[in-house]
Formats: structure tokens, sequence, C-alpha cells
């Protein structure tokens, strides 16, 4: 089982730099730094990671390509990369957050990351890309510095044509939130789907569960926390949210949706004290020490070798203190259990 950890933008430099060295001590493979409008920047973030560490990959979970054109994620993560001798990652995806203040609109979103993907390998690769496709374009553009080609490309996805599109042109797929085994299972066959209409095998990508953890002696408490982080991405996919419908729940409270229909960000927090119980079952993993370890074995064996666990912190808690909870007390259990698998 490999680990990586996700941290949000919410973190100034020094308590970033020692959660960046935290992580690569406890063998962490990749440092995830979101790109959560508006919070400070991931490739700032992500800069400074890549000076307080030496072996640790770096990428963001996720960017995306409406805010940042395909053409500046490119240039961003070659940056990136160069500062970082290699290891920079590119996690990108559909994003919401803060668009509708900038008046964005997330348009054809399984079209438009093949299509972002499409031109930012081409920029990697060198080349001088033309490219007309139904969301983005770019005429006969180029980097003006050489870039690795082989910068990973991982792509975050929970709808059905997002998972498919995934599968057919990631080498990774970051699937969230799902986290128990119905979910993932839905879209392990998904994401097959996409990588075989390609041509390729399931195997040759790297399939990541993308959990929020909270870990408390309290589990209600611990639950309770979890909340906004299951609320999120349904103020993300409003109105769709056919992604809930694998896991068999119930409909959404009505107040539950009218409030996401208000499209307003700061009330996701009313709109988590609305989420059902049940919810936090499939999309969260929340609880005691001994809860968390059961669920994330559920994932392991829903077919998943490589998770990135989003710390939560509980009511009087850190994420300093629940990361330090998870590289003591839970990854140790896992790496003891199967040997190490192959790094990708």
């Amino acid at each position: 089982m490999r680990f990586s950890l996700l941290i949000l933008g919410e973190h100034p430099p020094q308590p970033l730099a020692g959660l960046v060295r935290q992580a690569e001590a406890a063998g962490c493979d990749i440092f995830w730094y979101a790109d959560e409008k508006f919070y400070r920047d991931p490739f700032v973030g992500l800069t400074l990671a890549a000076q307080a560490s030496t072996r640790i990959r770096l990428g963001t979970c996720v960017t995306e390509p409406y805010a940042r054109h395909p053409a500046l994620l490119a240039m961003a993560v070659a940056s990136l990369d160069e500062v970082a001798g290699g290891r920079a990652v590119l996690g990108i995806g559909a994003g919401g957050s803060g668009f509708p203040p900038m008046g964005i609109e997330r348009r054809s979103p399984a079209r438009a990351i093949p299509e972002a993907v499409t031109i930012i390998r081409g920029l990697l690769r060198g080349e001088t890309v033309e490219f007309s496709g139904r969301v983005f374009s770019f005429r006969r553009g180029r980097l003006n510095f050489p870039a690795r080609p082989g910068i990973p490309i991982y792509v975050a996805a929970r709808g059905r044509a997002m998972l498919r599109a995934a599968g057919a042109v990631a080498d990774g797929v970051i699937i969230a939130p799902y986290a128990s085994a119905r979910g993932l299972r839905f879209a392990i066959d998904r994401v097959a789907e996409g990588a075989a209409g390609s041509g390729r095998a399931l195997q040759e990508l790297d399939l990541v569960a993308r959990v929020d953890v909270c870990i408390a002696a309290d589990r209600a408490a611990a639950r309770q926390a979890a909340r906004y982080a299951v609320a999120l991405p349904m103020w993300i996919s409003y109105p769709n949210l056919t992604y809930l419908d694998p896991l068999d729940l119930p409909p959404p409270p009505e107040d539950l949706v009218a409030v996401l229909a208000r499209r307003d960000y700061a009330l996701i927090g009313q709109a988590a004290a609305m989420v059902p119980d049940a919810y936090l079952d499939h999309l969260a993993v929340a609880g005691t020490l001994e809860d968390v370890v059961a669920q994330l074995d559920q994932i392991r064996r829903a077919g998943v070798a490589h998770i990135t666990l989003r710390p939560v912190a509980p009511p009087g808690g850190t994420v300093q203190g629940v990361v330090e909870a998870l590289v003591r007390d839970v990854m140790p259990r896992f790496r003891a259990e199967a040997p190490a698998e192959r790094r990708r």
C-alpha cells in the first residue's frame, strides 16, 4: 500500500514546510497541494515544498484548465519540475471552487480535460502546438524552455463520463470522494472502460483513492468534522449529483439541495450540517483510530493500492495532529501487511 498526503492552501510557509518534511520522512509517495480558490497559490506552495524536501514527488490535487489555461498549466508544472529536480506531478480536474465569483463556467468537463491533457503533453514534449478543440484552443505556441516530457498527469474524477475520460488519457486517476468499496468499485469499472476504449490496460494506470480523513477519540466529533468535506464536492458538482447514484443512498434532503442551489461558497458549512449520516460512510473516513483503519482496509480490498489522505482537523485538534496519527498509527499497519508496491 502506498500513501500520499494532500494539504489545502490554508497553511502559511513554515507549517507547510513542516508538513512536507513529515510526509517525506513517513515515506509518502506524493505531497499534493490543492488549488482551492481563494487560498494560497498551489504552485507557490509546491515550490516551497520542493525547497523543503529531497525525495517526495510534488503535485497539484487538483488544479483545473478553466481559470488556468492548459498552456499556463504546462508552463507552471514544467517550472516546478525544474525547481524540484524532476519530482513534479500534475493533478488536474474539472475544478469548481471560485468559479462563480470569477464568472467562469465549467463547460463539458469530460471533453475539456482530454483536450487540456493533449495541449499540455504536446508542450511538455517541446512541440509547437496547434490545437482547436470544443473547449480549448492553442495557436502555434510552445514553451520557451526545455521541459521533462514524462511529467505524469493525474486526472481527478467522480462522475461516469469523467471517470471514463480519465481512464482514456491519464497516467493516473484520482478517484474522489468515494471512500467505500461500493463507490470505488463503481469508479474503477468506469476507469477500466475508458482505458479499454483507448487500447490500454487498467494496470497501466496508477489508481488513487483520495479520501478525507478525520481521527478522534470521540467518533461522533470526528464524523461531524468530516461533514464539510462531504458537502464540498456536492456544492462543486451541483446540479449534477449523479456521482451519488452508485452508492444507493437516500436522495439529498430538499433543504440541502436548496442551499447548494444558491451557489454561495460561504454557505457550504450550512450545507454540511444537513448532510445525512449515511453519506459519511461512503464519502469520508472519520471516526476513532480503529474505525479509520477498518475503512481504509475496505478501500484497499476494493482494488486500490494507492491512497491519498487529506487530513481533517477534529474539534479542538489540528491538521498536524491528524497527520501525526496517520504517520504513527495508520500507515505502518498497512505497510507491515504486504510488500512495498512498485513506484510508478
